[in-house]
């Protein structure tokens, strides 16, 4: 099977993982947030955002160490970064347990802190499955990493969804969270011969630390992102708009599942291409398109019926969701075009042009927040958003410089076409459902049209 063929479909296994794990997400969710209510989803929402930021940290790029090893990482590789990765892990749990008061207080939620401690404890937990996960990666088992995946997403809600109605609030998505980190790594360690063992290697310690550095470094700006809405929300608007932006967040997070499929997979097959220039710009103006596709119709969907389905399933305490939604969706969807030029700079070594990307990002979208939350409250956030995309032009600039121009008109198409969608659906009146055609205007080209069922005829053969 060609490269090609294979990446689609092992992509496209990962999707239907994904878009299992988004039906059955979008049912819990619905529970969960319906009974606690945004105010403790949003302590849990502060928490979860502080806690996904230092795993972040704590990875430190091993995982990207580790897939992008030209020859089959060692034994000995494994073990070195799962001892690192503990030695992480174990110093922010411990930093968040001790300090969990001073960080509430200086968030002006001392309610807060409890949900800090029992999160970060998860952390050791998340950072020691990446090793194993990254041996199914490399082997390319997608089926496999679908399967844990997704169990580990239903051993969630199993604890949830009856805390939920038990009247446990924030401690509900906790508890679900614990037990979805432990049944991933028993799933994941069972799934693989692999089995790490503590070993401390300076000159390899040295060689993994450096490289994870020029690597991470970016990749820790960026993860400053998911800092704006506890921080800044948090201290200027309460735990409640707090909690109306996560949820406004998980849910383009779920409707853009096909975003980190793309990046997985990119990480994984890309490398064979490094040295083809040619290729690797071609392969960026078709994953685009892609991205536009997969990303923007299920966003546009739930933009035109989202009222509806906030008002009866999620409850009318929730309606404000939908006056942050379109920014977000628009943030994520632009995110998910230039999601392989970062991919093809990593590639490439440019660690440092990635990282003044994400500087730059960051600097617009967390002074735009600073200033306009305060004045506007959860809109506000969603405008700060919008006043961050001017940083992709700088991306843009950076690849062109290592590839060449790219052609972006087959991805603008649809991105164009999703982005309108979500400026309709915020009219009133039922006008707003028309645009829904505008969806079906790509397909009246016979070369859009052939190019869809090129990809229909690969899946299936």
């Amino acid at each position: 099977m060609g490269l090609r063929n294979q990446v689609i479909k092992g992509g496209a296994l990962l999707v239907v993982r994904q878009a299992l794990g988004i039906l059955l997400s979008l049912i819990g969710v619905i529970f969960i947030t319906r009974v606690i209510g945004p105010a403790q989803y949003g302590l849990y929402g502060v928490g979860y955002g502080i806690v996904g930021f230092l795993g972040g940290l704590g990875i430190w790029g091993l995982d990207v160490y580790l897939l992008r090893k030209t020859s089959n990482p060692e034994q000995e590789d494994y073990d070195q970064a799962f001892t690192l990765l503990l030695c992480f892990g174990g110093t922010f749990a411990l930093s968040l347990v001790l300090g969990q008061h001073i960080i509430a207080q200086m968030l002006n939620l001392p309610e807060a802190a409890p949900f800090l401690a029992a999160l970060g404890l998860t952390l050791p937990l998340s950072l020691l499955n990446i090793p194993l996960t990254i041996k199914l990666d490399r082997d390319l088992n997608f089926k496999r990493v679908a399967y844990i995946e997704l169990i580990s997403q239903i051993s969630y809600y199993v604890i949830a969804l009856p805390l939920a109605h038990q009247q446990a609030g924030a401690w509900a998505p906790t508890a679900g969270l614990w037990l979805q980190q432990i049944t991933m790594v028993a799933l994941t360690y069972s799934s693989t011969k692999l089995r790490p063992r503590l070993c401390w290697k300076p000159s390899l310690i040295r060689e993994m630390l450096k490289y994870g550095l020029s690597y991470s470094s970016s990749t820790w700006l960026w993860q400053l992102r998911s800092l704006v809405n506890p921080i800044i929300v948090g201290r200027f608007a309460g735990a409640e708009a707090v909690g109306f932006v996560s949820l406004a967040i998980r849910l383009v997070e779920m409707l853009s599942f096909a975003k980190s499929v793309t990046w997985r997979l990119a990480m994984a097959a890309l490398a064979k291409l490094e040295n083809d220039k040619t290729r690797l710009r071609h392969s960026i103006e078709e994953g685009m398109r892609l991205q536009a596709l997969a990303v923007g119709v299920p966003m546009a969907g739930f933009a035109l019926f989202g009222p509806i389905v906030l008002l009866l399933i999620f409850g009318k305490n929730w309606t404000p969701v939908l006056h942050v939604f379109p920014f977000i969706a628009v943030s994520y969807l632009s995110n998910s075009i230039f999601n392989l030029h970062c991919s093809v700079l990593y590639l490439l070594g440019r660690n440092l042009l990635v990282g003044w990307f994400h500087a730059a990002h960051v600097a617009l979208f967390a002074g735009a927040a600073f200033l306009l939350v305060p004045q506007l409250g959860i809109v506000g956030y969603g405008w700060a958003e919008i006043c961050a995309l001017a940083s992709y032009l700088l991306l843009h600039i950076y690849i062109v410089k290592e590839l060449g121009n790219l052609n972006y008109t087959k991805a603008l198409i649809w991105y164009g076409i999703t982005v309108a969608v979500l400026v309709l659906s915020t009219l009133p009146g039922s006008a707003r459902y028309l645009s829904c055609l505008l969806l079906l205007l790509p397909l009246t080209s016979t070369k859009e049209r052939n190019t869809l069922v090129g990809y229909l005829q690969i899946l299936r053969s």
